[in-house]
């Protein structure tokens, strides 16, 4: 179980994105940032690419911890001020290039479904006595 309490907000609008700092209950191990990003893109009702987590400060063996996450307005602001938005960038072009092939592999294969193949005539053998 994962609790977030968002304690600070504060707007940057010259590098186009938000700081929030936020603390952080959980049970268990300490969750991955891929989790830790979808948690805060619904409390925050953005899109969950916008989301970088920048820090995650916990005390060992303790199970709480204190977040700092930038929220970007739009994605090439993301890519353009994070250290690693270019591969960010990179991977999603892969991601939809491969979706675009997949796709269009998809039309080729229904449209090959609808031609009729031609059909062969059987051959009959004459029946020979025994």
């Amino acid at each position: 179980m994962i609790q977030l309490d968002i304690v600070q907000e504060k707007e940057m609008p010259l590098l186009e994105r938000k700081r929030v700092t936020a603390n952080l209950s959980f049970n268990g191990a300490t969750p991955s940032k891929a989790e830790l990003r979808k948690d805060i893109a619904k409390k925050l009702k953005v899109d969950e690419k916008l989301v970088a987590i920048r820090h995650v400060y916990q005390k060992f063996g303790s199970s709480n911890a204190k977040l700092i996450v930038h929220v970007y307005k739009d994605f090439d602001a993301l890519c353009s001020l994070e250290k690693d938005g270019k591969n960010i960038k990179a991977d999603l072009k892969k991601v939809e290039e491969a979706k675009k092939a997949a796709e269009e592999a998809k039309k080729a294969k229904e449209v090959k479904e609808e031609t009729p193949a031609e059909e062969k005539p059987i051959k009959e053998e004459p029946k020979g006595e025994q």
